[in-house]
C-alpha cells in the first residue's frame, strides 16, 4: 500500500516537517479526507470506513443477556489504552483516540447496548488498573500470554507476532535474528517484546558466541520510534501491524524487516477476572461482529485483513 492510501494531505505535508509526527497526532480524522494515488484515482485514507461500520451496528439480544447486571446499570464503559500504537491505537490531529481497537470497541459495546468511555494510560500500568477495578476494560494492543492471563481474563479478536524495525537505508544489514547481536535494541516497558522478545533474543546472542544485545526499554512507544530515528537505537521490536505501518507511512525514515516475525500471537481485550460473565458478553459480541461481516470491514479498513481471526475464544492457550 502507498503513502497517499494511509495518509492525508495534511498529514503528509506534515510529516516531511516532523520525523514522527505519525506517531503523534497525524493521522486519519473523524471524517477522513480521500487521498489520490498515481493515476489519480481517489482512494480511501487509512481507517476511512472502520468507524462507520462501528457505529452501524445494532445491539444484539443475546450478546445484551450476557451482561453483568452491575455493568449493565452503568449504561457505559470506562475503557482504558495507551494511543501510541499505530494502526492499532492512536490520536488524530484533534486529539481523539482512534485506530483499529476504537472502532472494535465501539462495535462490541454497539452489539451490547452500551456507551464507553476511553481514557489514556500508561501501558505498563493498564492491568493493574484492570485488577483495580478503575477501569472495565482494556483494548491496548495486548498479546495473549500465560502471564497475563493468570491475573486479567482476555478474549481474543485478532492475530500477529513481533517484527523488527530498523532505520531506513540499513535494512540490508538485517535478516536474521542473530544480525541483532552486539546491537542496541528497543522496545516498550512491559510489551510482549520486552517482557519475552528480546530476553529470548538475548540468549540466542549468548548461546551462539556472539556479542551481547544491548536492551533500552522505553514507557511510551513514541519513544521507542524516536530512539530509531535518532541513532540511540539499531532496531526496534513490535508488533508486526505497528512497524508495517511506520515503514508505509514514512518511507523515508523506517524500514521493517520482513525476513524476522516472531512469537506469532493473539491479541485481545482484557478485563478483571472475575465469574467470566463479562468475558462471555465481549466473545459474543465479537463472535457476532465476525459472524455479521462488520469485523471484516473494520479490519480491512485498517488494512489488516491478514489479522483477522474467525473465533473469538476466552483466556486461549498460547504459547508463552
Amino acid at each position: 500500500m502507498t503513502t497517499s492510501k494511509l495518509l492525508t494531505k495534511s498529514c503528509l505535508l506534515a510529516l516531511s516537517a516532523v520525523l514522527i509526527a505519525a506517531s503523534t497526532g497525524c493521522t486519519n480524522s473523524e471524517t477522513p479526507a480521500p487521498a489520490v494515488d498515481a493515476s489519480g484515482t481517489s482512494v480511501p485514507a487509512l481507517g476511512e470506513g472502520g468507524q462507520a461500520a462501528a457505529l452501524a451496528v445494532k445491539p444484539d439480544a443475546k450478546v445484551q443477556g450476557l451482561m453483568p447486571a452491575e455493568v449493565k446499570a452503568k449504561g457505559s464503559m470506562k475503557l482504558v489504552t495507551d494511543p501510541t500504537y499505530a494502526p492499532i491505537d492512536f490520536t488524530d490531529n484533534t486529539g481523539k483516540i482512534v485506530g483499529l481497537e476504537p472502532d472494535m470497541a465501539q462495535a462490541v459495546a454497539n452489539k451490547m447496548g452500551m456507551k464507553i468511555e476511553i481514557t489514556k494510560g500508561d501501558f505498563n500500568g493498564i492491568l493493574a488498573g484492570l485488577q483495580s477495578k478503575r477501569y472495565d476494560a482494556s483494548w491496548a494492543a495486548f498479546s495473549i500470554t500465560p502471564a497475563r492471563t493468570a491475573v486479567v481474563d482476555m478474549v481474543s479478536f485478532m492475530k500477529g507476532g513481533t517484527s523488527v524495525m530498523v532505520k531506513k537505508g540499513n535494512e540490508g544489514s538485517y535478516h536474521g535474528v542473530l544480525d541483532l547481536c552486539g546491537k542496541t535494541v528497543t522496545a516498550q516497558t512491559g510489551t510482549t517484546q520486552a517482557l519475552i522478545v528480546l530476553p529470548n533474543f538475548e540468549k540466542q546472542c549468548t548461546d551462539a558466541g556472539k556479542a551481547a544485545i544491548t536492551p533500552l526499554l522505553l514507557p511510551q512507544q513514541d519513544s521507542a520510534n524516536q530512539s530509531i530515528a535518532s541513532n540511540r537505537a539499531q532496531a526496534m521490536l513490535a508488533d508486526n501491524a505497528l512497524t508495517a505501518y511506520y515503514s508505509q507511512v514514512q518511507p523515508e525514515a523506517f524500514a521493517q524487516i520482513d525476513s524476522i516475525l516472531v512469537e506469532p500471537s493473539l491479541a485481545g481485550v482484557a478485563m478483571a477476572k472475575g465469574d467470566g460473565e463479562l468475558a462471555k458478553a465481549f466473545q459474543a459480541a465479537i463472535q457476532s461482529l465476525i459472524d455479521d461481516g462488520t469485523y471484516g470491514k473494520i479490519m480491512a479498513a485498517w488494512n489488516l485483513t491478514p489479522s483477522a481471526v474467525t473465533k473469538a475464544e476466552i483466556n486461549p492457550t498460547v504459547e508463552g
